[in-house]
């Protein structure tokens, strides 16, 4: 299953990122987390009436939601800064159409089934639901394309850490401060979602730098960070009203990731000097264990594109009268291996089928341009229209999903578009 992983899609002729068993382990077990971290909190059962109720457990227990901090895509931010310092456009180009393509087969897929759904019924429904929450996984590409393609700028900027994260972090509280303390239109923050998802990329791309040069000891520089950032992350929940949490699963209480804020840029800090005091322990299980850590990271984007589209058609199963235990229950409790098999097995069956599809299309593309005269490298100008376009398809998303007729034609689009422009030559 080898379509999946944005870095590995570069041809010979491309210089390949750096590769560093403990970035590596990182980048693939970070998505592999998410993914069973989503599976153990999601909790779906039947209301006494017989219909179908779904929550979270981090929102039946809202003393358990500091456990959210622990959420691991900030060190899978800090791992993509690393591997992704000296991209330029034309590398970025290689090296996003892969990712973006799967994106384009995942919201396509869903946007035409909830258009479907609205012309029919008249109105989104349970598709809809399903469609809004399968393609969310997909809101970390708004950061993630963008970043990429100014990969060889933002390692320039982060090579003065103290100036580049410090600037970050200050106009995070200033926009925190405007909304919280101000009462400014919360869209006024969302210029702080590429800042605080920017924090643990220029945090990588000035570790690589810092490491490659011989000029950094890893453990030490990783304590006094974790340790500075949870006394700071402490301190925004003690004292300036901050939940504790990195997901969204507690009603009521202020949100770190729509948009996300200060707090959530310090919590990544937290996380990044945690990973640089397991950096070596890290580069030691990744090079025993190097083959398998292959094979995760080339499955692993594919499995956390569609693990919430697998986990929607088994919950359309439950609605559809298949038996559900009471939640927390002791059935509950004994069904959740086959609750986890059924979705990973869903899971598999789509990777599977997005690998055999593109490994079809690759061949009949090179088969193409075999016969073609050699293309030359793709216009600036049209791989920055295609990055601007998958940037905003996953920004559609990952905040409204293609529930209605209009977001669900534009975040396909959008990405189709993104897909067709970021081809590589």
């Amino acid at each position: 299953m080898s379509v999946v992983d944005p870095e590995a899609t570069a041809p010979a002729a491309v210089v390949a990122p750096a590769h560093r068993p403990a970035i590596d382990l990182v980048r693939a077990g970070a998505l592999v987390m998410v993914v069973l971290g989503h599976l153990s909190l999601a909790i779906i059962d039947r209301h006494p009436d017989g219909s179908l109720r779904g929550a979270n457990a981090l929102a039946l227990y809202p003393h358990l939601a500091w456990l959210s901090m622990l959420a691991p895509m900030p060190v899978f931010f800090c791992a993509a800064g690393w591997a992704n310092t000296t991209a330029s456009l034309r590398t970025a180009a290689r090296r996003l159409r892969a990712i973006v393509g799967l994106g384009a087969v995942v919201v396509t897929v869903w946007s035409m089934a909830s258009i479907i759904e609205l012309l029919v019924v008249g109105h989104g429904d349970i598709v809809a639901d399903g469609a809004r929450i399968a393609t969310q996984p997909l809101w970390f590409l708004a950061a993630y394309v963008p970043f990429t393609a100014l990969g060889a700028r933002l390692s320039r900027w982060a090579a003065r850490p103290v100036v580049a994260v410090g600037l970050c972090l200050t106009a995070l509280a200033a926009l925190d401060i405007a909304r919280c303390g101000f009462s400014a239109p919360k869209a006024i923050g969302w210029p702080g979602f590429f800042i605080a998802w920017g924090v643990p990329w220029l945090v990588g791309a000035w570790w690589r730098g810092a490491s490659e040069a011989g000029r950094l000891h890893e453990l030490r520089t990783g304590t006094a960070l974790a340790a500075g950032s949870l006394v700071a992350a402490v301190a925004l929940v003690r004292f300036a009203g901050y939940h504790p949490g990195l997901i969204d699963a507690v009603p009521g209480q202020r949100s770190n990731t729509t948009p996300p804020t200060l707090y959530t840029a310090v919590a990544a800090l937290a996380q990044v000097g945690v990973l640089m005091m397991a950096a070596h322990t890290l580069d030691r299980i990744g090079t025993r264990f190097h083959r398998l850590i292959d094979r995760a990271g080339q499955a692993a984007v594919g499995v956390y594109a569609w693990h919430l589209s697998a986990l929607a058609l088994c919950a359309a199963l439950l609605a559809a009268g298949v038996w559900a235990p009471e939640r927390l229950s002791g059935w509950w409790w004994l069904s959740r291996p086959v609750w986890f098999a059924a979705v990973l097995g869903v899971t598999a069956l789509f990777v599977a089928a997005t690998s055999a599809t593109r490994a079809r299309v690759s061949k009949r593309h090179k088969q193409g341009r075999r016969r073609e005269p050699s293309p030359t490298a793709p216009a600036p100008a049209k791989v920055l229209v295609g990055v601007a376009a998958s940037t905003l398809g996953a920004g559609i998303v990952g905040l409204l999903g293609p529930r209605t007729l209009p977001t669900a034609v534009a975040g396909a689009a959008c990405f189709l578009i993104g897909w067709v422009l970021l081809d590589p030559p």
